[in-house]
């Protein structure tokens, strides 16, 4: 049998588990699933003796800041970034110019992707725009919408609408209507207010390493979690719980999944299961950028709750700024996060061999889930015959050390985890039977990557 892509003596992700199968590949589909050993000539073929084949890595969670804050990052360098780390599919949130409120800027931005991404992609609409493009973003084929509780003034500063209790209530009627998914930043803007106050009354300037731990706390994220859970409750609402972090917030998604009287997805983004130091201000290099971490979270109990199923999926929230951004001695007017999209995949398959989940569970938070939930699958997030083929391929083995002098495709050229020891890594991307990346080697070409939506998944 002759097939465009061969991977062969790989252990592959079955929904019955994990067994050593040769994978033969036509176009971009699964062609073939066979025993070791069967005859299979290809014109590229791939060894993965001792290695794991996993479906495509998703990404739910990034800001590609294309279009129109495309010098901190674009399509094309945010999805090489993607794919450096075995994703082949990205989620870019809705904090661009214009923002994707409108079916008209939705669609400016889908037409980036199709012009520069080498993965796949699905940009997440703003429900905050007219109420009546909410149902035809959704037929555009969003996944689902996002829109930022925050109103600090930066970053948050590109966000439509007035972000209002009754407005959030409002999208969440339409989205209701429109049988989608929201997800919301829960932010209470009292608090934030309050932990200024406070820093000053102490005598302390206001930079991020006195101010942010205080702003996103457990009581401030928390809090907010509890009304939006109302809220989605009371309009019918399918609630994506993003930011799944805080311990509060972790007990009310359990509770309310235990309960079982609203549709509830959550995530958990990756910044707080790191642990780089609050002294890392190094923006002069160029490779590593820490701007201030949030309050400290309960990470064992982040591991168990993906472990239980409370946490749905992880994304990365890939958040790159461009140096001249980054002021950590202004709390209140800085770039806050950074660029996340590199190291992801290998962080996560690492996670495995520290004990903080299983490959099995990885393979639930990284894609199938995700599909499932948004009406991807099987084309996105099985190993399924005549499905898309999505692999990221993984050496469980594999301990190395993340240095300054690695490899990067972030525009922001920055690494937030200098110096950490890593216990496997991803070795190859294949997206829909092509591979983007191999052994660190990151070969995109603009314009690969495919809009992927719920309607032409079916």
């Amino acid at each position: 049998m002759n097939f465009d892509l061969v991977i062969k003596n790989g252990l592959v992700y079955t929904e019955q588990g994990f067994y050593k199968l040769d994978i033969g590949v036509k176009g971009e589909k699964i062609a073939v699933l066979a025993q070791p050993g069967t005859e299979m000539e290809g014109a590229r073929v791939i060894d993965a003796e001792g290695k794991h084949v996993l479906p495509g890595f998703i990404d739910c969670h990034c800001h590609l800041r294309d279009p129109g804050l495309t010098q901190k990052e674009d399509f094309y360098t945010g999805t090489m970034a993607a794919a450096h780390s075995g994703i082949t599919m990205v989620c870019p949130q809705p904090n661009t110019k214009p923002v994707p409120s409108t079916l008209e800027a939705y669609m400016e931005e889908v037409e980036a992707g199709k012009a520069k991404a080498v993965i796949d992609f699905n940009p997440i609409g703003n429900p905050l725009g007219p109420r009546e493009d909410v149902q035809k973003i959704k037929d555009a084929g969003a996944a689902w919408f996002k829109l930022f509780e925050k109103v600090a003034t930066y970053p948050y500063n590109t966000t439509a609408g007035t972000l209002d209790t009754h407005r959030i209530y409002q999208a969440f009627q339409d989205c209701a209507a429109a049988d989608a998914y929201c997800s919301v930043h829960p932010f209470d803007k009292n608090f934030f207010d309050a932990a200024v106050e406070e820093v000053k009354a102490e005598g302390k300037p206001v930079d991020l390493k006195n101010t942010r731990y205080r702003w996103y706390s457990d009581e401030e994220m928390t809090g907010a979690a509890y009304q939006l859970a109302y809220f989605a409750r009371k309009t019918g609402m399918k609630w994506y719980a993003m930011h799944c972090w805080m311990p509060g917030y972790v007990d009310l998604v359990r509770m309310l999944k235990e309960r079982g009287d609203m549709t509830i997805v959550s995530s958990m983004e990756y910044m707080p299961a790191i642990d780089p130091s609050d002294e890392i201000y190094d923006i002069a290099s160029g490779k590593y950028i820490f701007v201030g971490h949030d309050a400290s979270p309960d990470k064992e109990k982040i591991w168990k709750g993906i472990r239980d199923g409370v946490i749905d999926m992880v994304g990365s929230d890939h958040a790159p700024h461009a140096p001249g951004d980054y002021h950590p001695e202004d709390a209140l007017h800085t770039g806050a996060g950074f660029a996340m999209l590199d190291y992801f995949g290998h962080l996560l398959v690492s996670h495995v061999n520290e004990g903080c989940y299983d490959l099995n569970k990885l393979v639930e938070i990284t894609s199938v889930n995700f599909a499932k939930t948004f009406g991807m699958y099987p084309r996105k997030g099985s190993n399924i015959v005549g499905t898309d083929a999505d692999f990221t391929i993984v050496d469980m083995n594999d301990e190395w050390v993340i240095t300054e002098q690695d490899k990067v495709y972030t525009k922001t050229q920055t690494i937030p985890y200098v110096g950490r020891k890593m216990h496997g890594r991803v070795t190859h991307t294949v997206v829909r039977g092509s591979v983007v990346m191999e052994n660190g080697v990151v070969n995109g070409v603009p314009g690969y990557g495919k809009f992927i939506t719920p309607q032409n998944s079916k």
